[in-house]
């Protein structure tokens, strides 16, 4: 397996899983994949015996997203007003197009930032709904 250069990530947009649109000028993402877990702690007379049993349950995901702001572009903004659930795909690089994480999410928040030192920015955090997929085609 080669190294990834994180310079060339691709975040493509949709909001019906057919039709995408390139998030321009997003070239950071971070996804975060867990599951929950249940725990049971059975009655037991010595606390020599009192180990607590656990079992996997329900897995989420969530993420974020930055990259330098585009005032042509507020795709990002006007998502974030209906609150519409959205399709997302991630691209580690833009030399594998046929290798990605593809899932449907909500934008939970928005951050544009501007300093003296710097271009503008804007950060994006999203919330998993449903299945988080591996596409390699």
């Amino acid at each position: 397996m080669a190294a990834i250069v994180g310079i060339d990530a691709r975040v493509d947009i949709s909001t019906d899983g057919q039709n995408w649109d390139v998030l321009s000028e997003r070239n950071e993402f971070s996804i975060s994949i867990s599951v929950d877990i249940a725990e049971r702690r059975p009655f037991v007379a010595s606390l020599s015996d009192a180990w607590a049993f656990k079992a996997r349950t329900w897995m989420n995901w969530s993420g974020s997203l930055n990259g330098y702001y585009d005032d042509a572009d507020d795709t990002i903004f006007d998502t974030m007003k209906t609150g519409a659930v959205i399709y997302l795909r991630f691209y580690s690089s833009r030399a594998t197009p046929t290798k990605y994480w593809e899932g449907q999410a909500i934008l939970t928040s928005v951050e544009h930032g501007v300093t003296t030192e710097d271009f503008a920015t804007l950060t994006v955090d999203f919330e998993g709904s449903g299945a988080l997929d591996r596409v390699s085609s």
